[in-house]
């Protein structure tokens, strides 16, 4: 039994952020044959629920490894910020962006309305105390070394999107690959038993740990050719099932 682990966003979804009815029915032919399917994505819960109901997927790990769910979602596995460190993060990076969003169990909060994606709710983080622990803390720091300074000041997990300025932090227990270990220390197996399948920085350790990592060819460029397999073809040509076609002899 395998588990097929796989990001979504430029990995399994196509450039329309659709699965595509050829990828569905490969993955559940996968699935029949006693093989485990998992997403593993930076989104929230509620962002990823489509594909949640779309998949009927045996377990999701979301917020970058902070949330582990069930198929019956139920939690199984949750690594958060407490409310004393997160107020402390907050003050701290209020002295140099007003660019952050925090996100809970169950909703995202935008700093002052800036934005409303992922149907964020405003908060004034400046004047309000907030109550709640992060499951993730998403903010726009340009400089690379105050970036990582203040994950090493709270030891916290630290990802940047896509190489940009945009930053994450989670608990030092919540990445993408500590994700995939908390995932089979709950089910007894082991990451030789993983097939896991990524596009970017973040999804780069759970890549290299499994026992195979394919990295799709529509990947950053810096990072094709430091795993143990790559996709020949991108996430918009059904990449991630065709490779499995081919591993399963499935043809």
């Amino acid at each position: 039994m395998r588990y097929i682990i796989f990001d979504l966003d430029d990995t399994l979804l196509n450039d329309k952020r659709e699965i595509s009815p050829y990828t569905l029915e490969v993955l559940k032919k996968v699935q029949a044959m006693g093989h485990k399917l998992v997403y593993n994505t930076a989104r929230s819960q509620e962002f990823s629920q489509k594909y949640f109901e779309r998949l009927q997927p045996d377990y999701a790990i979301v917020n970058g490894g902070a949330l582990i769910i069930d198929k019956d979602e139920k939690v199984v596995f949750c690594a958060e910020v407490d409310v004393p460190t997160l107020k402390m993060v907050l003050a701290d990076l209020l002295q140099i962006t007003d660019d952050l969003f925090v996100q809970t169990r169950e909703h995202f909060y935008s700093h002052k309305g800036k934005h409303t994606i992922q149907k964020a709710v405003p908060f004034d983080f400046s004047v309000e105390e907030f109550p709640f622990p992060a499951q993730k803390i998403v903010t726009d720091i340009k400089d690379d070394a105050m970036a990582q300074a203040l994950a090493d000041k709270y030891n916290l997990a630290f990802t940047t999107y896509m190489g940009g300025t945009f930053r994450r932090y989670n608990h030092i227990d919540a990445t993408k690959a500590l994700g995939n270990r908390n995932l089979m220390k709950l089910v007894g197996g082991t990451l030789e038993d993983i097939i896991a399948f990524g596009d970017d920085y973040g999804d780069f350790d759970m890549l290299r740990e499994a026992g195979v990592g394919v990295m799709m060819k529509n990947g950053r460029p810096e990072l094709l050719g430091k795993t143990s397999h790559i996709s020949a073809v991108t996430n918009d040509e059904d990449g991630v099932a065709k490779f499995l076609v081919t591993y399963f002899g499935m043809e």
